[in-house]
């Protein structure tokens, strides 16, 4: 089996992005993550790359699938529970009610360095 090296930090970006806008895939011939869209690029460039990804006989491409958007509430909830400073608990669970919670989630961490921290890992888990 060959080994790739693949950017991990932009695989995990993909499997995270519940926005719609994105289609990304995996070369496993080379481990580049391969994100179509049609806010970033032209619809030719687009259609190009949908078209060699459809031809590939191969199977050379992998269509990296998201997370679904539940499942990320279910991980900041389960992390708003782990939180002990009841001031940043009650910020926390008002940044996840109603559309772009998890940016405003990631907003209120900014203030709580270790906190973030503390995040990214039990997200990582």
């Amino acid at each position: 089996m060959k080994k790739i090296k693949v950017d991990w930090d932009f695989l995990c970006h993909a499997f995270e992005d519940v926005s719609g806008e994105a289609d990304y895939y995996l070369d496993i011939r080379t481990g580049e993550v391969i994100m179509v869209s049609d806010l970033v690029m032209d619809s030719e460039e687009c259609e190009k790359i949908r078209d060699e990804i459809d031809a590939d006989a191969e199977g050379c491409y992998l269509c990296v699938e998201g997370q679904m958007p539940w499942e990320g509430y279910q991980d900041m909830e389960g992390f708003i529970e782990t939180v002990e400073d009841e001031s940043l608990q009650e910020n926390l669970c008002a940044a996840t009610k109603g559309r772009g919670a998890f940016r405003r989630f990631k907003d209120v961490l900014l203030n709580y360095p270790e906190e973030q921290e503390r995040w990214f890992s039990f997200h990582d888990a």
